[in-house]
């Protein structure tokens, strides 16, 4: 899985007041390089939540790609179901910015971006079939947050980032000897992809690991193989 990809799939997750608020922050290392953060906050209230939350590329990776995004995300949730009504994210690389604003119409993402391309992205999927997906960030908040341990390992969401439609699933956990779970992940290439990029890996694997926090399990750390190396995020 590119860089891109995977940075797109992480941005990550606020909304104002009480009830199940949640705050987090992750070291990103890409094999021994230390490679930026991941910092996110999020909220849930009488079946709405809002999600905030920034990455920054740092360490020895920040000598080679300068990149930051800020994304937000709000909608409705129940259990493991969620339905976006906007999302939006600011993504610079190297010097270039780009702002992509979601807006859902009946489960449908609506997409502006500023700047607008000049042309189409070669490969990309239309946001018109994309019904019933949810964007990077909220699939980040169904990924990251508090979970009692019966949701914890068993989430299934098709993520739309713009261009690339894929499924992410958890698909199964193992008990560990500190009361946790170690799930295993799945993020399958659907749609938005070059026929070669869907033959040489249509399914990559990924690890979310959980430890107990009061009643629910928390994530402490993800591991997602990538093309550059097994990208980490370790829980501070």
């Amino acid at each position: 899985m590119t860089r891109r990809g995977w940075t797109a799939t992480l941005a990550a997750l606020v909304l104002a007041g009480p009830a199940m608020a949640e705050t987090g922050t992750f070291d990103l290392r890409l094999g021994p390089v230390p490679a930026g953060t991941l910092a996110y906050s999020a909220e849930e209230r009488g079946g709405r939540y809002a999600a905030s939350g920034a990455v920054r590329s740092g360490g020895l990776a920040g000598l080679f790609v300068d990149a930051a995004i800020d994304a937000t995300a709000r909608g409705r949730s129940e259990g493991n179901d969620y339905r976006p009504d906007s999302f939006s994210s600011t993504t610079s690389e190297d010097g270039d910015t780009e702002t992509l604003t979601f807006r859902y119409a009946n489960g449908v993402p609506q997409v502006s971006r500023d700047p607008a391309p000049s042309k189409p992205p070669k490969h990309a999927a239309p946001p018109e079939a994309q019904g019933g997906t949810v964007d990077p960030m909220t699939a980040a908040f169904a990924i990251l947050r508090d979970r009692p341990a019966d949701q914890a390992c068993d989430l299934r969401i098709e993520m739309y980032d713009g261009r690339r439609r894929t499924d992410l699933r958890l698909v199964g956990g193992t008990a560990t000897g500190d009361g946790g779970l170690s799930c295993r992940g799945e993020y399958r290439r659907v749609a938005g992809f070059s026929q070669k990029e869907l033959a040489e890996k249509p399914v990559w694997p990924f690890s979310v690991t959980y430890a107990p926090a009061g009643a629910a399990l928390r994530v402490t750390e993800l591991a997602i193989p990538t093309s550059f190396g097994t990208l980490r995020m370790v829980r501070r």
